[in-house]
């Protein structure tokens, strides 16, 4: 695998069963992503997406193929290294923001860290940090309750990198939020690509995202119908 890809998929199969009857919700899916890519993943619903996104963050595993994250092939691990893996290389941004609603902003988006262990000099300088860059710097001490929908995404994102993770998966992340704070999101999220190097895999339907994407890959019926990269990019071809 090359050096600056960092996720490498071949073959992903899900078959689920319902009863008597198997649903194959992934047919021999391929991709590799590179660091510092900006993706979406798009098509219809049932196409997926989700699916995929759920086999790539190591919450499910696939019927057949192999999903490799940093040289990791994820079939192999542990419960427990999974488990380690989420935690510390993989950040998620979820389309129900799944904030712990008992929790601070400052204390979701310092959580992952705590359970790392970090110092906590280090923890409030990073989490500080994030929280004012996301537009936030003010409200950490307010609950998800007490914020918008638009806010609580912005902690999600802030929870998401402030582990410096090799991917953010972000599901659907612009669906439950106004045209306006879809796009300031976007805006975050693609300054945070370009200028820190954060790499992105968007799940969505939206077309504001997709717009955004550096490269966009179409899926339908679980296969890759189209693998589309933008022009200022074309000249790097995808391994």
């Amino acid at each position: 695998m090359p050096d600056d890809v960092i996720l490498q998929v071949r073959g992903a199969t899900k078959i689920y069963r319902q009863g008597e009857v198997e649903v194959a919700a992934l047919r021999g899916v391929d991709l590799a992503v590179r660091r510092g890519e900006f993706t979406a993943l798009v098509g219809p619903s049932g196409s997926g997406k989700t699916t995929l996104l759920n086999l790539i963050g190591a919450l499910d595993r696939p019927t057949a193929g192999s999903i490799v994250l940093e040289g990791r092939e994820l079939s192999e691990l542990s419960k427990g290294e999974r488990s380690r893996l989420r935690r510390d290389r993989i950040g998620f941004v979820f389309q129900a923001y799944n904030l712990i609603p008992v929790l601070t902003a400052y204390e979701n988006a310092e959580m992952v860290l705590a359970l790392q262990k970090v110092p906590a000099a280090e923890r409030e300088r990073r989490v500080q940090g994030l929280l004012a860059e996301v537009g936030l710097a003010g409200l950490e001490d307010r609950r998800p309750d007490q914020l918008s929908g638009g806010q609580q995404q912005r902690v999600a994102i802030a929870r998401a990198v402030a582990p410096n993770p090799a991917l953010v998966l972000a599901d659907e992340p612009t669906a439950n939020v106004d045209s306006e704070t879809a796009e300031r999101l976007l805006d975050l999220m693609e300054r945070m690509n370009r200028e820190d190097g954060v790499t992105f895999l968007f799940s969505t339907h939206d077309p504001r995202v997709i717009r955004r994407a550096r490269r966009v890959v179409r899926l339908r019926d679980g296969r890759v119908e189209a693998d589309e990269t933008a022009v200022e990019e074309r000249d790097q071809p995808v391994a």
